[in-house]
């Protein structure tokens, strides 16, 4: 039965990618502490029950309780997923049992909100909801009771990364100051849809002796594990704004289907970087790594990546290009140059609280998400050890970031003439689509193995086969 529950979602489309918080390098520079000679306050006996789905992150989430428990006195009790056990199953259990009932938890798919929307608190009237940058970051539902309705914030993220076209400025600065190029554009700045984008990438090609580039664009990594830059995640943006522009309550069936309706801007966007990249064979055994290399030497002027694309372009031993001259720009697909596209982001990780813990726990989860993102020591948490981008102006507001792309993934956000997209559409069907249906699919199409249409008819069906087989 189809949920009453609508997702609202301006920009929204669900973000896909967990499975990259490793990959993200720290958003800020690193908080030096001086020594705290401040004794730890006192008890206050209220013990704060937390459930972080990331086994791999016990140690930092362990030495962050005892910092808080000095700090406020509460206790932070964190419990994770016992050894084989699915996180989202683990959640369910926890928040039924009758002792250490989590009163926060962290989640990364939006569509699992099915599975405890009856313990969602609303989040609208938080101090942290308050400072977030782009509100549409956060996930939303609209709930209907009779002729009235209204809005409930039910998770904010704890951070965020960025994906889109990585381009080296130094070569795009000589582009620009060509005397015989065949476009009009002076700047980056003057590229705000596909067409320019496809007009821009066309006469580079021409002018790539120029440049000393091989190709436009660093060839992508196709072998098994590595597809989802140039698969699920490109094609999370026109799922975006198809979920966007045709309000799908992504709780309930309608989002088993992939319809693809804005799948022109996609299949134009594939062509273009697969006429104008450095390799065309031998996809299927490429690594990223070898991609960001090409970038990073200088041999290919854009390369698609997030946030994280600053640590691969660190571990080039022969690179040539600076962290400091690259940056990000749309992977434009819409003909139209309004509204103007920006940035696809997504939350790499949501906050919640159980709406049917005690009152007091529930004040002492929003004190605590609450500190997370205005205490210095929180802040360094999340930026530092966590290595996320914290949308939140109490963390972006004056900070100087270290990560370029995050400080200029953070000026997209703030941006108020474009329309960003929010991309966790991808994650509805699980890591196995990404990989066999996507993935493989892609490596048989650049092969010449499969047309266009066909591959997409694969991957619509694979989304409703993996789809069936799931539980949210």
């Amino acid at each position: 039965m189809k949920s009453n529950r609508n997702i609202r979602k301006p920009l929204l489309a669900l973000g896909l990618c967990a499975a990259i918080i490793g990959a993200l390098l720290a958003a800020c520079r690193p908080t030096t502490h001086e020594p705290n000679d401040t004794p730890p306050a006192q008890d206050t006996g209220i013990v704060l029950d937390i459930f972080q789905p990331h086994a791999a992150h016990a140690t930092m989430w362990d030495a962050l309780a005892v910092e808080y428990r000095n700090a406020t006195g509460v206790t932070l009790n964190v419990h994770r997923p016992a050894a084989g056990r699915h996180a989202l199953e683990e959640l369910k259990d926890a928040l039924e049992r009758e002792e250490n009932v989590p009163a926060l938890f962290f989640f990364h798919n939006p569509r699992e909100y099915h599975a405890w929307h009856e313990h969602a608190h609303n989040l609208s009237e938080t101090t942290a909801y308050g400072h977030l940058i782009d509100r549409n970051l956060a996930l939303s539902v609209l709930e209907e009771n009779g002729e009235n309705s209204n809005h409930k914030v039910v998770a904010i993220p704890l951070g965020v990364e960025a994906f889109g076209i990585i381009y080296n400025e130094t070569i795009m600065a000589a582009y620009f100051a060509l005397d015989n190029r065949g476009t009009e554009f002076n700047s980056i700045n003057d590229i705000t849809t596909y067409r320019n984008l496809e007009e821009l990438v066309r006469d580079m090609h021409e002018h790539r002796e120029a440049l000393g580039i091989e190709a436009v664009f660093a060839a992508p990594a196709l072998r098994e594990g590595e597809s989802d830059v140039w698969g699920t995640r490109l094609m999370a943006i026109p799922h975006g704004q198809e979920l966007n522009n045709r309000n799908i309550d992504v709780t309930g069936d309608e989002i088993d289907r992939l319809h693809l309706r804005y799948e022109e801007g996609l299949r134009n966007f594939h062509h273009l970087h697969h006429q104008h990249m450095t390799a065309r064979e031998g996809l299927d055994s490429r690594s990223y790594a070898d991609a960001a290399t090409e970038f990073g030497t200088g041999r290919a002027a854009m390369i698609l990546g997030s946030t994280g694309f600053v640590g691969y372009l660190s571990s080039v031993s022969s690179a040539t290009v600076n962290a400091n001259e690259i940056a990000f720009m749309p992977a434009f697909m819409r003909m139209e140059s309004a509204p103007r596209q920006g940035l696809a982001f997504e939350a790499v990780q949501f906050a919640a609280i159980n709406g049917r813990a005690e009152q007091e726990h529930i004040d002492a989860a929003e004190q605590f998400l609450n500190w997370l993102i205005t205490n210095e020591r929180g802040i360094d948490f999340l930026t530092n050890r966590l290595g996320v981008i914290a949308p939140y102006s109490t963390v972006i507001n004056g900070r100087q970031m270290q990560n370029v792309l995050a400080a200029n993934a953070v000026q997209w956000l703030q941006n108020a003439e474009v329309t960003n997209t929010i991309t966790w559409s991808m994650l509805a069907p699980g890591d196995e689509f990404r990989d066999q249906v996507v993935g493989h699919g892609l490596r048989y199409h650049v092969r010449g193995e499969s047309s266009w249409d066909e591959f997409m008819e694969d991957v619509r069906e694979g989304w409703e086969r993996h789809r069936a087989r799931m539980e949210y």
